[in-house]
This record gives structure tokens, C-alpha cells and sequence, in this order.
């Protein structure tokens, strides 16, 4: 793979750089200006010179116009969101999702129609997160219903704890700058939904498949995982599950995303094998469809959503007989998302889906060839095991940085897990399929309900071995983007791709290590007193250098200070609170 096979890198590289500017200097918009209309005017000369070829100005020019288009376009997603006065207002709003059960309440988001303040009505952009303060789950209301309540917007805040995860950002990347409380009396008017959207209907048909997995006869933490791994949908599963499944390094089949998008691709392909030669058209068309017909049926999240464009741009290729390289198609998606809401590239599971893909498509098949099995069943282990190696090796460094934890069996986990999702998620859709027979019906609710009892024992087991994940380590964002390079660079050389030496990997290594020491060396000499907010209270604790002296309530300390101290390499020592 050559660097001019993938154009859509000297697209999205820079529009991505322009997007990260907007975030941290979002003030410098005239200049963003001058410099995209300057730009466009060098393109649009060379373009339409008789003598025109690719040359530097030309290509620099691009790479100028994409890096002020990120810039102006996160900019102006950013400006659109309306500011709303913080007194108590009537709302009238259309909501987005199905509510989530929370622990004496339940949330969803909510579209913002119209408001009333100050006897005035007016129209403010952007939706809300909105709390019913309530012990009962109102199961009458669904993605497009409008109610009318009194609430007091809130500006949404980030607790304030260092290293913590922006959710402020996260929010106001998908529209939400405010969340406000109410409950029943607060309830002016509910109006039940007349025309649906096509994502609102997407979700009422996920949240109907839940229901039919009931009625077949599942229950409890089966119910939960199927659910989780056939529409992404995790509030039927406890956290403790879920911790379970994080230590075991198999968190990821939970989110459907390109995994399960993945799996349905070389399902199909393997199905349809006999749609040869002119045929290929017909075999391609059908694979897309159902892969639109999954994003559907699963509430059209974004992981899905990118993944099923991905595997679009794949198989379009075979419909204009011009197979695409497989990075080039990577990074299409992503512009496509990213210029649709610039703000994605911020969020964690963005990150994730494509640095794994990237490195499955980069290094799998180098891997994969350096081993050969005559033996299928052999040759099918050391297929899923190469795929587990590169894909953990792309995310090893963001994980380590967002969840401050390593599980060391989840290549164990993978080898059996993924082949068991495969199958719940064929099982689930069958059941689907046959849900009006309700003995056939029962019987893959039966079958489903062994394979997830199999899942859930299978990951409680790896999860409880003794020294089997590796805990409070972290990474700073310019560490995990060192490291991330750096294995990137090992993995080119070993492979023998690009034809690159040891030499970019040891100075990607040696950048690794200096950002690590210069961390260090700054917080030893720091000698300072650290106010945490967890859930609203006050805990304070004193750095000297690098130990973190807390006195937790109840002894225990604090994830949120844990996280700190392992990304900024500090050792917590606990104290008695006078």
C-alpha cells in the first residue's frame, strides 16, 4: 500500500488538525477565513490552467483548504448551539431516545422546540438532557413524543477533577449544553408521536426486539447480554457485569459497532459464494443492503453508522469495478462523519472503532502470512489471534489512557468470545424471524440463553483470575499518541511494510520516553493541595512530588482519584483524616 493509493488522507489529516485548532483557540475565525479563501483561489488557478499537473502549491493549497474547513466548521457547529437564560422557563421538546434508568430517576435527551420565558415564546437550537425525578420508568414515552415542561436549564459542567473525561465537551459535540430536572408536576403537556423520523423509528424498532426476546423467554443477565451484543443497548446489564467483562478484555463486543458490521460482511460473502463473475454486482448489492438493514434495526448508532459506511465504500467498489484499498475506504467514513459533526473525533469510541480497523487493515494479513496451517481448524485460531494482536495493539495505548487499565488474557477471551457473538447474533436474528412461532421461537431463546450463561461464565472466570489485568496505569494525551506511533512503526518494521527500518521506531520509542520523564520531572517538583469533587462533595488531598497523600471516607479512594494519579504517574498514599 502506497501513500498515493490513499488520497482521502491528504484530505482528512488536515481537516482533523483544523477541527483540534477550533478547540483550542475557537477565536481566530477571520483568519480561518482569509485562509480557506486564499486557498480555494490557488485551486481554483491551477485548476483551470491548460498546463494543470499535480504539484506542491497545488497540494499544499488542499492541505491549507481542508485545515481551515475543519476549523470554520467546528467553529460554526459550536456557535449554532443557542444560549438559554438560567430561570425557570416552559419548554416544549420532542424526545430523542428512549429513557434510561438511572437510580431514582430516569434520563433522555430531548430536542428543544420551542420555549417560554418572560411571557415571551422564541426558538433556541440544540437539545437537552433532561432528569424525571421519579422511582417508575414512564414506558409510554418513545423517540418522538413532544412533551411540555417547567424547568431551570442548567449549563452543563465538568466536575473540575484533573485528567478527568470532558463530558461538557461530549455533550456540546452532540448538541447539549444544558440539563434540567423536573417531575410529574412539572409536566404541562404529553402529546404521543405523529410522524417519525427515520432514526426515531430505527429505535422503536430496536427497543421492539427487546420486548420479542422477552416474550421468547429470556430473562435476566441472558436477556441483558443479548440485548447488549445484537443493539448495543447495556441498561439490562448491572455494572458489576460490566466490570466483568472490562477486566476481561472483552468490553468491546458490547458495542456494536464494526466488529458485528464485520461479522454480517464475511457472513454473507461465505453465504452468497455461488454470486460469481457478472453476478459479483448482485452479491454486493445485497451484502450493502443488509448492512443498512442492521444499522436500522439497531437504533442507527454512530459506531454502526461508521462501520456500515465503511464496508459501503468496500463494496462499492465491486459495483463500479474499482476495488478500493481498504485505508483509503477507512478514512472516506471518517470524513464523512467528521465533516457531518466535526465534534466526533473527540469522543472515545470514535477513536477506538477506527484505530483498530486502521491496524487490522495496516498489519493483519502481514501477520497472518508469516504462519501457515494446513490444518482449518488451526489455521482459524491463528486467524482470530492475529486479528485480536493488531487490533489490541492499535488500542492499547488510547484504552490504557481512557480506562487506566490492561486485561493480559484478552487474547483467551477473544479466541472464544468473538466466535460465541458471532453465533448469539445469528441466533438473535433468527429468533426475530421465526418471533410469531412460538415454539421455534422458544427454542432459540433456549439456545441464546445457553450460549449467554456460557459468555457470562466464561469472562466471570478470566476476570477473576489473580494478576490477570494490570490496574491504575495511564498515559497523557501526547503519551498515548507517542505510543500509539511507536507500535505502529515496530509493527511496519518487524512486517517488513513500507520498507521501514528500526530507526522510526526507536526515535517514536525515544519521544515516548522523553514525554514520560518530563512528566515526571515536573510533578516532582510540584508541592500543592488538590481539591477533588466527587458526586458534589469536597475531598482534599496534598501532593508532594510525587506521592498523593488522600484521606478517603470509608478508606476507600476515589476513582476519580485514581485516575489522576495513574495518569500522572503519582503514588496514592492514603492518610487519617483529622
Amino acid at each position: 500500500m502506497h501513500f498515493r493509493e490513499i488520497p482521502f488522507l491528504r484530505i482528512f489529516a488536515p481537516f482533523c488538525a483544523g477541527v483540534i485548532v477550533a478547540e483550542a483557540a475557537p477565536s481566530s475565525g477571520t483568519a480561518a477565513w482569509a485562509l480557506a479563501g486564499a486557498a480555494a483561489l490557488v485551486i481554483t488557478l491551477r485548476l483551470i490552467r491548460k498546463s494543470y499537473h499535480p504539484d506542491t502549491i497545488f497540494g499544499t493549497a488542499i492541505v491549507i483548504f481542508f485545515l481551515a474547513a475543519g476549523y470554520l466548521m467546528h467553529v460554526t457547529t459550536k456557535e449554532r448551539l443557542s444560549t438559554i437564560s438560567e430561570s425557570r422557563q416552559l419548554f416544549t421538546v420532542r424526545i430523542s431516545g428512549y429513557p434510561e434508568k438511572k437510580n431514582a430517576s430516569c434520563s433522555f435527551r430531548a430536542k428543544i422546540i420551542n420555549a417560554t420565558g418572560d411571557g415571551q415564546q422564541y426558538s433556541p437550537r440544540g437539545s437537552l438532557l433532561l432528569y424525571f425525578i421519579s422511582d417508575t420508568l414512564p414506558s409510554r414515552w418513545k423517540p418522538g413524543d413532544r412533551l411540555t415542561v417547567r424547568i431551570t436549564p442548567k449549563p452543563v459542567v465538568n466536575n473540575g477533577n484533573p485528567c478527568e473525561f470532558n463530558y461538557r465537551r461530549y455533550l456540546e459535540g452532540q448538541g447539549v449544553r444544558y440539563l434540567g430536572f423536573f417531575r410529574t408536576g412539572d409536566i404541562i403537556d404529553y402529546q404521543p408521536a405523529g410522524r417519525l423520523t427515520l432514526r426515531e423509528r430505527s429505535l422503536v424498532v430496536a427497543h421492539s426486539m427487546i420486548r420479542a426476546f422477552g416474550k421468547a423467554g429470556l430473562e435476566g443477565e441472558e436477556l441483558g447480554l443479548v440485548t447488549a451484543l445484537t443493539i448495543g443497548d447495556k441498561d439490562l446489564i448491572d455494572k458489576e457485569q460490566l466490570t466483568t467483562f472490562s477486566r476481561s478484555g472483552a468490553m468491546h463486543i458490547m458495542a456494536v459497532s464494526g466488529l458485528h458490521v464485520g461479522m454480517i460482511s464475511l457472513g454473507l460473502s461465505f453465504m452468497l459464494f455461488f454470486l460469481r463473475g457478472k453476478l459479483k454486482i448482485m452479491k454486493a448489492i445485497i451484502i450493502i443492503t443488509a448492512l443498512w438493514g442492521f444499522a436500522f434495526i439497531t437504533g442507527m448508532s454512530p459506531s454502526v453508522l461508521r462501520a456500515t459506511i465503511m464496508f459501503t465504500f468496500l463494496q462499492a467498489g465491486t459495483l463500479i469495478h474499482r476495488p478500493a484499498p481498504g485505508m483509503n475506504s477507512l478514512l472516506a467514513s471518517a470524513f464523512i462523519l467528521t465533516a457531518a459533526r466535526p465534534a466526533v473525533i473527540f469522543e472515545a469510541g470514535f477513536q477506538l472503532s477506527y484505530l483498530a480497523v486502521a491496524f487490522i487493515i495496516m498489519f493483519y494479513y502481514p501477520l497472518y502470512r508469516t504462519l501457515r496451517f494446513r490444518n482449518k481448524v488451526s489455521d482459524y485460531f491463528w486467524q482470530m489471534t492475529a486479528v485480536s494482536l493488531v487490533a489490541q495493539a492499535g488500542t492499547l495505548a488510547l484504552a490504557v489512557r481512557l480506562f487506566n487499565i490492561f486485561p493480559l488474557f484478552f487474547l483467551i477471551t477473544n479466541i472464544v468470545v468473538i466466535p460465541v457473538s458471532f453465533a448469539v447474533l445469528a441466533l438473535a436474528f433468527i429468533l426475530i424471524l421465526f418471533s410469531g412461532v412460538t415454539p421455534l421461537a422458544s427454542f432459540f431463546a433456549m439456545l441464546l440463553g445457553k450460549l449467554s450463561g456460557f459468555t457470562l461464565g466464561f469472562t466471570g472466570m478470566i476476570s477473576s483470575f489473580d494478576h490477570g489485568v494490570i490496574e491504575n496505569i495511564g498515559l497523557t494525551t501526547a503519551g498515548a499518541v507517542l505510543l500509539t506511533i511507536a507500535i505502529a512503526l515496530l509493527l511496519a518494521s518487524l512486517l517488513r511494510i513500507w520498507k521501514i527500518t528500526l530507526k522510526p521506531f526507536l526515535v517514536a520509542a525515544s519521544l515516548f520516553l522523553l514525554c514520560g520523564t518530563l512528566k515526571n520531572l515536573k510533578e516532582s517538583r510540584q508541592e500543592r493541595l488538590i481539591v477533588y469533587n466527587i458526586k458534589g462533595k469536597e475531598l482534599r488531598a496534598f501532593q508532594d512530588g510525587r506521592v498523593l497523600m488522600v484521606a478517603p471516607a470509608g478508606g476507600l479512594v476515589p476513582a476519580e482519584v485514581k485516575k489522576h494519579a495513574a495518569t500522572r504517574g503519582l503514588k496514592i498514599k492514603t492518610v487519617q483524616s483529622r
